[in-house]
């Protein structure tokens, strides 16, 4: 995923399909940006200590069951 901050790279096309998280309900778009090998891969898992169980339904919330979380 590329950024378009000048003309040219607007013309080539950069940042193509790319969705503004913040322009989303909850400020959140579930475009993948990893690339193709590494799409649908779940790099963090949270504990069971408080927190993280905050942060596991805050990613439940929005991921739905993509994840499993």
């Amino acid at each position: 995923m590329r950024n378009a901050p000048t003309k040219l790279m607007k013309d080539l096309d950069y940042g193509t399909g790319y969705r503004y998280a913040h322009d989303f309900e909850m400020n959140f778009s579930k475009q993948e940006y990893l690339p193709d090998p590494l799409k649908g891969m779940k790099f963090y898992e949270p504990s069971d200590n408080a927190r993280e169980k905050e942060i596991r339904n805050f990613l439940k919330l929005r991921w739905e069951d993509k994840y499993n979380y």
